[in-house]
């Protein structure tokens, strides 16, 4: 079914991505990181919408290359008969199909996970939608903003005192990506257990939904409606973002043992000593008081003095560094987040890393540039399909396939 296994954890594994924007291509990516064959099919009138979006390197959008790297491009026109034909043949050469179409649009392509398990018990199908294949608003479209606002997550962001804000990161997009992942590796185990394939069905706002985590339970365990705290904790003090002399610092000292070491390296033993403050119960119930001591405490020292001291103590903590700040720190570059690779149509471009490492026993594959437009259908087309080229240069004529122009110098 597939191409011959190698070290990789997802080599020999290959995914057909009808998927575009971000969840999808943002699921299909990592797994191609992870050594996957991915074939993106798009439609050669309308591809991936993302590929139109500004900043550009070279004549490739910034948006496209982040999520599309390591991806074969198939241009073929699902509308046509011969397109979903070849969809079809696609699907059942492939481990897995992963598609974000609104739930019925891959029955009325013959792609389905019922209609391809009767060729291929093994299939695997991952769909992922904003509210999931059933309930009382699978039919709806939906985009990163609405699901935040709708899974609780907006009502949380920003200052105790000002409006929801939407978050800073697509997390409606990314959780199910990560959803969408998870769900594939556990099909893909439970294929080679049992033989039998399945359905994944990835809900955008479930997804979302779950990263709420401990304020979910917080609200289950007490019937109160957990509100916003701005960049403080809901629960305990001395745990957020305060002012130093010349700037702004996040502090994480909740606990007892972080409190004690926070109150030596403040040269304020006497504060671990008070009784309004010597446990996480009394804290909490002193909440107000403990955030006034650790304002006016942080206040009086530059954000270098701190974080030496700090650091020294064992103190969780740290400055608020921009995106470039992030991106060119030591860290990123001693853990290469960041590397360089050859991207046809822009040259040399810098690109994200990996967030996932292997230190033993596991071949990392390097995940190459994101795909030109139909780049690859000839080579799909007879690599994965077996025609010709007479058969694959028919199929370009009748306008169901299209094959990659030159890419810009």
């Amino acid at each position: 079914m597939s191409r011959p296994a190698g070290d990789a954890p997802l080599a020999g594994v290959r995914v057909l991505d009808l998927t575009h924007v971000l969840a999808g291509p943002f699921c299909t990516m990592v797994l191609a990181e992870l050594g996957a064959e991915v074939i993106k099919v798009e439609a050669p009138g309308s591809p991936d919408y993302t590929r139109s979006i500004a900043p550009f390197a070279g004549d490739v959008s910034h948006y496209f290359l982040s999520v599309n790297r390591g991806k074969r491009s198939l241009a073929m026109d699902l509308k046509t008969g011969p397109g979903r034909r070849l969809a079809r043949e696609l699907a059942l050469r492939s481990d897995v199909v992963v598609e974000n179409f609104r739930p019925g649009v891959l029955k009325r392509l013959g792609l389905d996970f019922k209609t391809l398990s009767q060729d291929n018990p093994a299939a695997i199908v991952c769909s992922v939608s904003g509210f999931g294949q059933q309930g009382p608003q699978s039919q709806k479209g939906s985009v990163d903003i609405v699901v935040q606002a709708l899974s609780g997550a907006m009502s949380l962001t920003g200052e105790a005192d000002g409006p929801a804000q939407k978050l800073g990161l697509p997390m409606g997009d990314l959780a199910g990506a990560m959803w969408a992942v998870i769900g594939i590796l556990a099909a893909l185990r439970h294929r080679d257990a049992t033989g039998q394939g399945s359905h994944v069905d990835v809900s955008l706002l479930d997804s979302l939904m779950s990263l709420l985590s401990y304020v979910n339970q917080m609200y289950l365990v007490t019937g109160q409606t957990p509100t916003r705290a701005g960049s403080r904790h809901h629960s305990v003090p001395a745990f957020g973002r305060y002012r130093v002399s010349d700037g702004e610092i996040v502090l994480s000292a909740q606990m007892d043992s972080l409190w004690g070491r926070f109150c030596q390296a403040a040269e304020r033993p006497d504060l671990g000593d008070d009784p309004r403050f010597r446990t996480v119960a009394d804290r909490r119930a002193h909440f107000d008081e403990v955030e006034e001591v650790v304002t006016q405490i942080l206040s009086a020292r530059p954000l270098a003095e701190w974080m030496r001291r700090l650091e020294a103590a064992g103190v969780p903590s740290g400055p608020i560094l921009s995106v470039s700040e992030a991106l060119e720190g030591e860290h990123a570059q001693a853990r290469r987040l960041t590397r360089a690779i050859e991207q046809p149509g822009a040259g040399q471009v810098r690109v994200f890393g990996r967030a996932l490492n292997f230190l033993a026993g596991i071949e990392e594959p390097e995940c190459g540039p994101a795909p030109r437009l139909g780049g690859d259908s000839r080579a799909v087309l007879k690599e994965v399909l077996g025609l010709g080229d007479d058969e694959v240069s028919g199929l370009v004529s009748q306008g169901a396939v299209m094959e990659a122009s030159e890419p810009r110098t």
